[in-house]
This record gives C-alpha cells, structure tokens and sequence, in this order.
C-alpha cells in the first residue's frame, strides 16, 4: 500500500537535502527514529486522497497534530531564532487555518470535538534546544511528506487549484531553507543531548501518529 512519507529521504531528496551523507547527528537522529516515522508512514492510503473524506480525515489529523505542535513553537531559545527557525519561521499558522476553512467547504466529517492533544512526556514548558530541535525536525519535516501528499490530492475533481495556503505545502517556496536550517540545528546537538532531542522527535511522530488514528477512525470515509 502506497503510504504517507512524513519526512525521511525521499522528502528530503525532493528539496535536495538528503540526509545520508550528513556528518553530524541528522543521521543518528534518523535512525533512531526510523521506526517512530514508519507507523506513521503506514497509516495513510495515497491513492484514497481523492477522495473527499478521506482527504478531510486525514488534513483533519495533520490539523490537531499541528495545533498541539503551534502551542508550544513560543518556547523556542532565541539561540535558534537567528540559525532561521524563529516562532514566526516554524509556524505553519496561516496554513492551518486555510485548511481549516477549505475543510469546511469540502464537507468532509471530522470529529466534533476536537482532542486537546498531550505534546509527549517532555520538559517543553522551559524547553532547550535539543528537544525543540527533536519536535521541530518532526514538524518541518512533515511539510517535505505534505509534498507527496498534494501531488495526489491535487488530481482530484474537488481541488481548488487557486488555493495559495496548504497545510501539504505551509511554507511554500522557503521549504528548502528551512529544512536546511533544521538539519543544520540537528547536526549540531551536543553528545549529552542525544537523548533529549530523539525523545522529542519520537513524542512528535507520536503525536502525528495518535491524531490520524483517530480522524481516520472517524467520519463515513471507512
């Protein structure tokens, strides 16, 4: 079954950024990870994205995962804001509420009461760098599977070609400098932060995972 790339090489090769041949701890990262990222790969069907409901189930998943993700982008260290991945950089606000509304006309069933989600057992009320730099890794590269995403949505009969915001695509054409920037940030995680920041990645994959689950669960796309 084809499936939902959330980040992982082949996102990361279509912006030409590979994450193979990094030196510092990118690669580490990823391996550790491999398996968090896989069951979230495997919870999307590509092909059923044209399909109305379930396009609305899924971008309604991806919408909770990022609304929990935008709750705690404030706490980012201004040590990052200069590296490019302010609050403001980060944020995928304008996407999320575009979609939202594009939600609303498409009639797609989502859950009724949105789930307050629990970002994960990290210390992200005084959050360090390394484990906003583990969850921001997860979010932007989520925008790098949202590319594989949109190639199909895209060919559907409902699609509005004229929509200028997309949460598949939140930021538009600055998507290869901040996955740079984010991949930068990663390789320069200290030794004795490794633990931090692959538990922060790992609590945003299953925070992904957890909001599909249940907006796939949901709604008459079943």
């Amino acid at each position: 079954m084809p499936t939902l790339q959330l980040n992982g090489d082949e996102g990361e090769m279509s912006v030409g950024m590979s994450t193979k041949h990094r030196s510092g701890f990118t690669p580490a990262l990823r391996r550790a990870t491999a398996e968090d990222h896989a069951s979230v790969d495997r919870l999307v069907d590509l092909p059923r994205l044209v399909e109305r409901g379930y396009y609305a189930a899924v971008l309604g998943g991806l919408i909770e995962a990022a609304e929990a993700v935008e709750a705690v982008l404030p706490g980012i260290p201004r040590a990052l804001w200069v590296e490019g991945l302010s609050p403001a950089e980060v944020s995928k606000r304008a996407a999320i509420d575009a979609e939202s509304s594009f939600l609303d006309t498409l009639g797609g069933s989502r859950p009724n009461s949105p789930r307050v989600y629990d970002i994960g057992r990290l210390p992200l009320t005084t959050p360090g760098r390394a484990a906003m730099v583990g969850l921001i890794y997860v979010y932007v590269g989520s925008a790098l599977g949202g590319l594989h995403l949109l190639r199909v949505a895209r060919t559907a009969s409902w699609w509005q070609t004229d929509r200028e915001q997309s949460l598949l695509r939140p930021y538009g054409d600055q998507l290869h400098a901040r996955w740079r920037a984010v991949l930068d940030a990663v390789d320069r995680v200290d030794a004795k932060d490794a633990d931090t920041a692959i538990a922060a990645a790992r609590a945003g994959f299953e925070l992904h995972r957890t909001a599909l689950v249940e907006h796939l669960s949901a709604g008459s796309h079943r």
